[in-house]
């Protein structure tokens, strides 16, 4: 037990200073959720309405302005603009003054033919760029207020007339006992109107086939690196192979653990707190039975993965000679990726083929969550895949800890897919 914990501790040690893994389990994802979240903040209703929102609440941030009008338009200032943030002057001359003292940061210039040409000028006092700088909000909601008379609750509608827009997909498979109206209160197929929630089962298959993928492989690395440099014959003086591969397994699986977490973690909040940047509907939830499931599914598909890579880099002697054992290994993995990045697309991911799928330990890690994340699936049928998903993990490891003995590691032999099949099922 000393020497798997002595194993384990150095291949956290090792794998944590990687900056491999630190870029693709931390920054990648703490990046890509800033991002997110800046977007939500900045991404403000466009119009009017926006720039009345932000007068009544960030009454502090607006610059005081003035402004001239020779139209005749301003009669009133908008009660929701502070008392003193927009100013009258009879003249540009009085104007320009005040900019020089420092009394206003700019004027607005309001001509006479306003109406007719839409045009209003902004005197800045350097050449910084109005639009960058500028608060055109201003003076366009006081126009707008003073031609509806004074009327503020019929001037935001004109603002901002259009605050919803409700599709209807006719194309869409009618919903139980909701006819043929969509539902985008969750990820899946049956939001037509939103990409993004109806492709996030895809997104999810893809990230857990890119999970397994990259820890599984990492152990597959870690053995093959050590056999073709030697470092494995050193290490076997004093530890047994069983206890070397359940070292590894263990501290590169507490690894990915880790970095999936991360992941899921990144994906709940930019779905939860960066929604309209992401322009998801305001009903949406990102269910967070999804997250718990996954996490189960991604420490069973890990344990089964990671016990056919770590087989297969058993009987590799050369590194060069390591993908086709990655391709022989991940091919069921593979399998069913494809199928579940297709069934959400083609409307098939509760077929009988992919439920089937869904069940069968080799693809249920992707395929699995594929489903549970496009619709509600019956409680029974991941309870039976996780199950099937543990059990089989099981005997791929005591397989694969059969395999690992000192003929196998510092056998020079090639590798073959009849040499690895007959290892795992033991004869040889």
């Amino acid at each position: 037990m000393q020497n798997t914990l002595l194993v384990m501790r150095h291949e956290i040690n090792t794998m944590i200073r990687s900056a491999g893994y630190i870029i693709s389990a931390f920054l990648v994802p703490v990046v890509v959720a800033l991002i997110l979240l800046g977007m939500s903040s900045l991404n403000e209703p466009s119009g009017i309405h926006s720039g009345v929102d932000s007068a009544t609440t960030r009454q502090s941030e607006i610059n005081v302005e003035g402004y001239v009008d020779r139209s005749g338009l301003i009669r009133q200032v908008p009660e929701n603009i502070p008392v003193g943030q927009l100013l009258s002057f009879e003249s540009e001359e009085l104007a320009n003054q005040a900019l020089e003292t420092g009394a206003i940061t700019a004027y607005y210039l309001i001509p006479p033919d306003v109406l007719a040409g839409g045009k209003v000028y902004y005197v800045y006092p350097n050449t910084r760029s109005y639009l960058d700088d500028g608060q055109p909000w201003v003076m366009a909601w006081t126009v707008i207020f003073n031609l509806l008379d004074g009327d503020a609750k019929l001037a935001e509608r004109v603002g901002s007339p259009v605050t919803d827009i409700s599709v209807t997909d006719l194309d869409s498979q009618p919903q139980a006992g909701g006819g043929g109206s969509e539902d985008c209160a969750r990820p899946g197929g049956s939001c037509a109107s939103n990409d993004l929630v109806r492709f996030m089962p895809s997104i999810m298959a893809a990230l857990f086939f890119a999970a397994f993928m990259v820890s599984s492989s990492r152990l597959f690395n870690s053995i093959g690196t050590e056999k073709e440099n030697r470092m494995l014959e050193v290490l076997m003086l004093s530890v047994s192979p069983r206890q070397l591969l359940a070292g590894k397994t263990l501290g590169l699986g507490a690894l990915g653990v880790i970095q999936i977490i991360t992941w899921l973690a990144v994906i709940f909040i930019s779905f939860t707190l960066a929604g309209q940047a992401l322009q998801l509907p305001d009903n949406f939830e990102f269910p967070i039975d999804i997250l718990i499931w996954g996490l189960v599914f991604f420490l069973g598909g890990y344990g089964l993965y990671a016990g056919l890579m770590a087989g297969a880099g058993a009987l590799v002697p050369k590194m060069k000679e390591a993908g086709a054992a990655n391709y022989i290994a991940l091919i069921p993995l593979f399998f069913g990726y494809v199928f579940s990045i297709m069934a959400p697309l083609t409307k098939t991911a509760d077929s009988a083929f992919l439920v089937f799928l869904s069940l069968f330990p080799l693809t249920s890690p992707v395929v699995m969550v594929m489903r549970l994340t496009n619709n509600q699936v019956p409680i029974w049928q991941p309870a039976l895949a996780v199950g099937l998903l543990f059990i089989t993990g099981y005997f791929a490891l005591r397989a694969v800890a059969a395999m690992f003995h000192a003929q196998n590691l510092l056998s020079g032999q090639p590798f073959s897919i009849r040499r690895y099949v007959g290892a795992l099922v033991g004869s040889q």
